[in-house]
């Protein structure tokens, strides 16, 4: 297979050289034929002119003296003499009998000597059957003949049989000459040729014929290499999408850094989380994220080679938790080529686990101290405390208040678990009427309103309806007005206002609880909603509180697909607030965000 380029471009190169040699050899032989010709009719006609002005004046007539002349002139220059008369009558001739010889006077160069110049010609002899090449001068003396000169021409082509063996021997060296170059350019082309369709084939297509060479071959393998590049950047165009759909479905934000640190991508979360913009390509992840935190793990990691995590806080704007993780791209040679960044937030993971630190201590702390109470008591009335009426009766009633408190905390967490149960599986709703349920709720916390000489107020309209768990509702209400009568002092008043708010969807529900108290401290708003948060511990636990009204009522909030809040200031009062649609709370499947409590 590796000959075939070769040979055809040979064959084709050396054929070319043939026949332009062939052709050079050609009109070089018939130009050296043509000007050797012409040379030596030109001498002929000077020896003519000579000879016809030296001839003796009786060799103008028929008779010996003429016939001496040609056989003179033939002997001493080889030529071919012969005596024309002006009539064109033969008078002598060197190689011929003049009687039979026919009249020369319509020969071209005998005419042209009658005429008094000298002419010549080519063409075959009618006497000798033989070709000539003849030149006629007039003879001296005015016209009396002619005398013309003859030499065949084999005679003229032998003499320049030395020209025409220069000329052949040097276009064969030519030919041999450009025979060599073409195989020489011959090769110089098919090896590459034939090295690189031995590649492409190995590569691209290792079944491809050689039939027909290997530019064949080269084409085929061209062809399937380009279907094959094709295919491939279909594939990884595909899979490109593939991955991109992927990152950005994912909830972690991921960034993929160059060896110095500076932006390659970023999925959506990322650009999300950061803000970034078209143009963010480039620029250096300190600068993208504004976090010496990040940049320093970024760092660890290209430097290392190794992967690394850590914990970070950023504030954006508020503070929020990521768990982080570095993993570095390494080259073939083990050089850092970047890394990739990938952070999740941990903000309500963090969130849920110190709430559950501290439920479960508040739970304990709770639980302990009435319950040592109940043990002690116990105890003393074992001890022989039974025998004084007065202290036995004083105990039994520390008992049974103790026990009463364990009652309301055990009731409260239960009714927390129900309501965080039923976000996940949905509460039962209808459409009722809210005045009524703001009635019940406050006449549920008059007796002790009244025993503080606090008056409660309630302003709804009666035909605003919404679509609520009333029972729940008025569960939220009765907590929020209690602890506003806690917490206020004697003689103020408590108001509860409910409006319909229009907006989206159906327009909201807004439930409003005003005190005059002694107001929640700024520092604690954030987590008054919390289980077992108190802001005054020593005196809620002695107002009978349970550390946990609050955090019902935030659930029951949630639990209608709503929402509550609080704003409050030191010595001026609180004011509750419970938004909830009014259609009602989400489908059941639908998920419930519980979200911190905005304050």
């Amino acid at each position: 297979m590796k000959a075939t380029l070769f040979r055809r471009g040979f064959l084709v190169v050396a054929l070319t050289a043939l026949v332009a040699v062939g052709a050079f050899l050609t009109v070089g032989l018939s130009a050296l034929d043509a000007a050797y010709g012409k040379a030596g009719t030109a001498s002929l006609a000077s020896a003519a002119s000579a000879l016809a002005a030296a001839m003796p004046e009786d060799a103008s007539v028929p008779g010996a003296a003429a016939a001496k002349w040609c056989a003179a002139i033939a002997a001493a220059g080889g030529y071919r003499a012969t005596i024309v008369a002006p009539d064109g009558s033969v008078l002598a001739d060197s190689e011929a009998e003049p009687g039979a010889m026919e009249n020369h006077a319509s020969r071209p160069e005998v005419a042209a000597a009658l005429s008094g110049v000298v002419g010549s010609g080519r063409r075959e002899s009618a006497t000798l059957r033989k070709s000539f090449a003849y030149a006629a001068a007039p003879i001296a003396g005015g016209v009396k003949g002619a005398l013309r000169l003859a030499v065949e021409l084999p005679t003229l082509r032998a003499a320049m049989a030395g020209a025409r063996e220069a000329l052949a021997a040097a276009s064969v060296a030519l030919l041999a000459a450009l025979i060599a170059v073409a195989a020489a350019f011959s090769r110089s082309v098919s090896r590459p040729i034939a090295s690189l369709a031995a590649k492409t084939q190995a590569y691209g297509a290792p079944d491809a014929a050689a039939d027909g060479g290997e530019v064949r071959a080269l084409s085929d393998a061209i062809d399937s290499m380009t279907a094959e590049i094709a295919e491939r950047a279909r594939t990884a165009e595909e899979q490109g999408r593939r991955l991109t759909a992927i990152l950005d479905a994912m909830p972690e934000a991921v960034l993929a850094l160059d060896a110095e640190l500076r932006l390659a991508s970023a999925n959506r979360a990322a650009a999300e989380l950061f803000g970034l913009g078209e143009d963010a390509e480039g620029r250096s992840l300190l600068e993208v994220s504004r976090s010496s935190a990040v940049q320093a793990l970024a760092a660890l990691c290209r430097d290392s080679g190794e992967a690394a995590s850590a914990d970070i806080a950023l504030y954006l704007p508020s503070e929020r938790a990521f768990a982080a993780t570095a993993a570095p791209i390494l080259g073939s040679g083990g050089e850092s080529r970047g890394l990739v960044l990938v952070m999740g937030e941990v903000t309500e993971i963090r969130r849920l686990e110190r709430v559950r630190r501290d439920f479960v201590a508040n739970v304990s702390h709770e639980l302990r101290t009435p319950v040592q109470l109940v043990k002690g008591f116990a105890e003393a009335l074992e001890d022989g405390a039974l025998g004084d009426p007065e202290t036995a009766s004083r105990f039994v009633g520390m008992i049974g208040r103790n026990a009463e408190r364990m009652e309301a905390l055990i009731s409260d967490l239960l009714a927390l678990a129900s309501l965080e149960r039923g976000g996940r599986d949905g509460i039962e709703a209808a459409r009722t009427l809210v005045a009524p349920i703001l009635a019940a709720a406050r006449d549920a916390v008059s007796a002790k309103a009244d025993a503080a000489g606090i008056e409660i107020g309630v302003a709804c309209d009666e035909g605003l309806e919404a679509v609520v768990n009333a029972g729940l509702l008025e569960q939220a209400l009765v907590n929020l007005l209690d602890n506003a009568v806690k917490f206020s002092p004697r003689g103020s008043r408590v108001d509860a206002e409910a409006r319909a708010v229009p907006g989206s969807e159906g327009g909201s529900l807004k439930i409003e609880v005003r005190d005059r108290g002694i107001g929640i401290p700024a520092a604690d708003l954030g987590r008054i909603f919390e289980r077992f948060y108190r802001v005054d511990k020593a005196r809620s636990r002695d107002l009978g509180g349970t550390g946990l009204g609050l955090a019902i009522v935030r659930h029951i909030a949630l639990a209608h697909g709503g929402a509550a809040s609080v704003e409050s200031w030191e010595g001026e009062g609180s004011t509750f607030t419970i938004v909830l649609p009014l259609e009602g709370p989400p489908r059941s499947g639908e998920a419930i965000k519980a979200g911190p409590a905005k304050a």
